[in-house]
């Protein structure tokens, strides 16, 4: 018993999305910028500056995680027809 294999059809990006996706490069763009200024400055700042920059660093990168899950996520058209 064939039978023919259907490719999932995914729905076309909201714009939102998109504005997602750009978001979530720019937050990890901001991540690895505090990964290598904490490398840089790892002996010329106080403990509490390193902690700042790590925590920030963090942050930036959990957000550019969510984010770009939801920007590339594949959500159905849930509005109702109206043929009635």
């Amino acid at each position: 018993m064939n039978h023919p294999q259907e490719k999932a059809k995914h729905h076309p990006k909201h714009m939102w999305q998109k504005i997602m996706s750009v978001i979530a490069n720019i937050s990890f763009a901001c991540a690895a910028i505090g990964v290598l200024l904490t490398i840089i400055y790892v002996g010329e700042v106080s403990e509490e500056y390193k902690a700042a920059m790590g925590a920030i660093t963090f942050i930036c990168f959990a957000i550019g995680i969510v984010l770009k899950a939801m920007a590339t996520a594949s959500i159905p058209n849930l509005k109702p027809d109206r043929d009635h």
